[in-house]
């Protein structure tokens, strides 16, 4: 998820109530910037988010993975979790190089744990849906921010206020959305 310091687009409306002030709102040039996220979600738990530091490239994503996803969660799982994990990810060019599919390979997830996903299918990825709702609560009441680490500081703790039946509805309603 990428994430600016004036919001989703960089644009807010609002109503204002008579005999109220509009809200002071900075003006920045080009939104003053932004910063992407990684996160994931394995049944009702949240892997990250992660600050992403560089645009990501096949190479960079590997490291970025064996970083974050391995070293601080999935080294710490049992082998029957592992062992039944699917690994899922949309098909983002860094995510779908055949660079990126022998990594994954050396650490286990190759063929059956590795499920590809169209690059535009929000409604059916449940991270989508948990991006909208931090991005809600980030953002909430036209929400600036002065500089990239507190917006990512934002996001972080919105995250970690999202409560585990929340993110395990967010997983199971998927099954629903794709049989209707």
């Amino acid at each position: 998820m990428r994430v600016t310091l004036d919001g989703p687009d960089g644009w807010a409306c609002g109503w204002i109530g008579n005999g109220h002030k509009a809200p002071l709102r900075l003006r920045r040039q080009q939104g003053g910037g932004g910063v992407l996220l990684w996160a994931g979600i394995i049944k009702n738990e949240l892997v990250g988010p992660f600050r992403v530091e560089d645009g990501l490239n096949s190479q960079t994503y590997c490291q970025f993975l064996e970083e974050t996803f391995f070293k601080q969660w999935y080294r710490k799982k049992s082998a029957s979790f592992k062992k039944n994990m699917i690994y899922k990810q949309d098909n983002a060019p860094s995510h779908a190089s055949k660079y990126l599919t022998v990594w994954l390979t050396s650490k286990g997830l190759k063929d059956e744990k590795l499920m590809t996903w169209p690059p535009c299918s929000p409604d059916l990825n449940p991270i989508e849906n948990l991006w909208s709702i931090i991005k809600h609560e980030v953002y909430k009441e036209g929400k600036q921010y002065i500089s990239l680490d507190s917006v990512c500081e934002a996001v972080v703790a919105a995250a970690h206020n999202v409560g585990r039946e929340q993110i395990k509805k967010l997983t199971e309603s998927k099954d629903g959305r794709l049989l209707s």
